[in-house]
This record gives structure tokens, C-alpha cells and sequence, in this order.
């Protein structure tokens, strides 16, 4: 049972600092192997396919219906323990964007300086990733950037090369970390909220919709002298941070309920994992009949999984049209497919009732029970009007 413990021979006496590095939109295919060298990595599936969504999960430990949050105007209804709520030292950093829009979804849980923060200490900072505008394109908008690319290589080229000056930050914290005298008492944590399409399945782009294995496959490193450089096997999930960080640093929320498992204690190897592909349309649809306009739960297995794409059929064209054309992502990128092609990839691939990717460790019977039982959930938050500075901010990275 002990080799199914997937963080075994972790020195947990000596941890009394968790520091976790959130690369946005990093897959897992694309893990730079100086991150995946530090520690000991592993696949994980995403609780959900946008950042508020999956972020929420892995400060709640919870699957995105048992929390609520749908989009950027959401927070996290202020009686739900996250992470943050620990009693010891702990905060939520950007790296590189300004704004607040993520921290105003996690219930704003305030900063904490890595240069000066005293042990003990939860801290993530969250970085643009892989996420676009990409490198050399920061001053202009995602919908902009992507209308000036060409073709697919091209756009992966530039995608990498993101990703990389992402881990060139990472290494700068842990190097940060290193010169305070506190990497053998922190656990670092390298991971990402959600993956990418870049160019996959007839020419999609970006995250948020359709739902894929390469927006729901993400990768996670866990590093600490103690744990070596190699590669686990078991499937973990973005719900088994919040347990796994508890059982670290304890605290009174040991009694708080979360879908995930402690990565302390054995886990099943292919746990089956649940992942959210909701859309809102803005405020003005808000519970009409476009609302939501694309609702597509998964289940993942490490070798692959189902989708079960519940939109209404009445809104299904409009949200395929919506993609293909006029999305700050798919619909901006001037390479791949000619406009009608990409139109029709778009239809085929969102009137299909499910799909099947990979080989699941899961019949299609089970995931869909799992599915609709995770989906029934209605926890409520509390919603919010953006400022204008946050709805330019995200425009410009592609949310129209």
C-alpha cells in the first residue's frame, strides 16, 4: 500500500511552508523538463476548463458545482473554508498581471511578500503561464496577437516560448526561497489551473470551451529535497491540494469536507476525476434561455475520459457559430482552416451529444452517473458587478 502513496517518503516533519506555483494554461504534454527535473511529477486532471472555476477547486478542495463559482463576477461564498483559512501565515500573489480578479473570486484572502512572509506560511502566486497574449506580444490584446498568426506551428512555437520565460520565474522564486535558508522547510508545489487547445480537434484554440484532454490534462511537481526527481503514477486531481496542504500544516479545518484525498495517504492509482465545462453568457442573458450557453461536464481517467456535452440544442448552434467566428480565442486565430471549414469543425464537434477521448478506466455508464451527480449540486456565491479596469484586463486576454 505504501507505493500507492503518491508524496511517500516526504520528510513531513520538516515542512512548515507550502509555496505553490500556479502556471496558467500550461498542459500537461507541454511540462518543461526543468520543472518536471526538480521533483516528483505527476498528471492531474483540472477541476475545471477557465481559471475562477479552477482555482476556487483547488482552494476549496472541492469539484466546481460543490463551490458555485462560474466566471469572474463570482466569489466564493464568504462561509466556505479554502485554504487561506489555516491560522497560519498565508496569501495569494500575481506574479505578473495587475488586477485583483482572481484574488475577488477567492474571497479576497490578501498578499503575502515571499522576500519577508515568517514561517510558518501558506503562499500562491499565481503566473500568466502559457496563457496568451504571448511573449513579445504583451502589449497588445489576445484577439489581436491571434489575428497576426499564421498557422499552428507557429502559434505552438510562441506558446512554448511563454511557457518558458513562466518557469524562468519559477526558478527565480525558488531561488528566492533558497537564499532565505527555507527549502527544507517548504514544499513547493508547481501546477496549473487548467491546459490549452492549440490548434487540436479541426482547429480549436484556447480554454474555457470545448472541453478536451488537452485543456483537462494538467501537469504537477511537488519539490523538496526529501522527494528526488521522478515521475508518479498515480492520477491526482486539483481537489487533492487543499486536503493534501491541510494534513501539512493543520489547523481547524481538519473537519472540513473536500472531494479530494490527501496525497500523505494511499489513493487509488485512476481515481476517476470530474471536471466543470460551464459557460455564463454575460449579464444581460443571465437566466434565459442562452443561459448557460455551453454546459459540458467531464469525467477523466489518466488515459482518458468522457464528455457529456448537456447544452441545449437551441443554443448549441449559436455557441459553435459564437467559437468558430467571434471568440477572443478560436474565432481571432487567422491561421489553420478556411472560415467555413472552421465552421463546420465547429458544428460537428459541438452537436455531438458525447465524446469519447483516449481509453478511460471507467465504463461510460459510471461517468455518466458521476457526472450528473456532481452536476445536480447548487451551491450559491455571491455575485458581483466588474469595474471596468478588471472587464479591459480580461478582454485583453481574450474574454470577450
Amino acid at each position: 500500500m505504501e507505493r500507492n502513496v503518491p508524496l511517500r517518503g516526504l520528510e513531513t516533519n520538516a515542512i512548515e511552508n507550502v509555496y505553490v506555483f500556479v502556471a496558467d494554461s500550461v498542459r500537461y504534454d507541454e511540462l518543461p523538463d526543468r520543472v518536471a527535473d526538480r521533483g516528483r511529477s505527476f498528471k492531474m486532471a483540472a477541476s475545471a476548463l477557465c481559471t475562477p472555476q479552477a482555482m476556487s477547486s483547488i482552494a476549496t478542495g472541492r469539484y466546481a458545482p460543490r463551490h458555485g463559482v462560474t466566471w469572474f463576477n463570482d466569489s466564493l461564498n464568504a462561509s466556505m473554508p479554502t485554504v487561506f483559512d489555516l491560522e497560519i501565515a498565508s496569501g495569494y500573489n500575481e506574479v505578473v498581471w495587475d488586477g485583483r480578479a482572481v484574488g475577488d473570486v477567492l474571497g479576497e484572502p490578501g498578499s503575502v511578500d515571499l522576500e519577508t512572509v515568517e514561517e510558518p506560511f501558506v503562499l500562491f502566486e499565481h503566473d500568466n503561464g502559457g496563457h496568451s497574449p504571448y511573449v513579445g506580444y504583451e502589449d497588445r490584446s489576445t484577439a489581436e496577437m491571434f489575428a497576426e498568426l499564421s498557422d499552428c506551428e507557429e502559434l505552438r512555437d510562441l506558446y512554448r516560448r511563454t511557457v518558458e520565460a513562466s518557469t524562468d520565474r519559477f526558478e527565480e522564486r525558488l531561488r528566492l526561497l533558497e537564499e532565505r535558508g527555507l527549502r527544507e522547510n517548504t514544499l513547493v508545489i508547481y501546477l496549473a489551473d487548467h491546459g490549452e487547445l492549440l490548434g487540436e480537434h479541426g482547429g480549436f484554440v484556447g480554454h474555457g470551451l470545448p472541453s478536451a484532454p488537452e485543456v483537462a490534462y494538467v501537469p504537477a511537481v511537488f519539490v523538496h529535497p526529501s522527494l528526488g526527481n521522478d515521475h508518479g503514477e498515480t492520477f491526482l486531481q486539483h481537489v487533492d491540494l487543499f486536503p493534501t496542504i491541510r494534513s501539512l500544516v493543520g489547523g481547524t479545518a481538519d473537519r472540513v469536507e473536500t472531494d479530494g484525498k490527501s496525497l500523505l495517504s494511499p489513493i487509488e492509482p485512476d481515481r476517476p476525476a470530474y471536471t466543470q465545462g460551464i459557460m455564463r453568457p454575460n449579464e444581460s442573458y443571465r437566466d434565459t434561455f442562452m443561459d448557460p450557453n455551453y454546459d459540458a461536464p467531464s469525467v477523466w481517467t489518466a488515459d482518458g475520459g468522457y464528455v457529456f456535452n448537456e447544452t441545449s440544442t437551441l443554443v448549441l448552434p449559436l455557441t459553435a457559430t459564437y467559437d468558430a467566428l467571434f471568440s477572443g480565442y478560436t474565432g481571432s486565430f487567422a491561421g489553420g482552416p478556411s472560415t467555413p471549414k472552421r465552421l463546420l469543425n465547429a458544428y460537428r464537434h459541438y452537436l455531438a451529444g458525447e465524446r469519447t477521448y483516449g481509453e478511460p478506466s471507467i465504463s461510460k455508464a459510471d461517468a455518466r452517473g458521476m457526472a450528473e451527480r456532481i452536476s445536480s449540486i447548487t451551491v450559491e456565491t455571491e455575485t458581483r458587478s466588474l469595474d471596468e479596469e478588471t472587464k479591459a484586463h480580461l478582454e485583453q486576454l481574450g474574454y470577450r
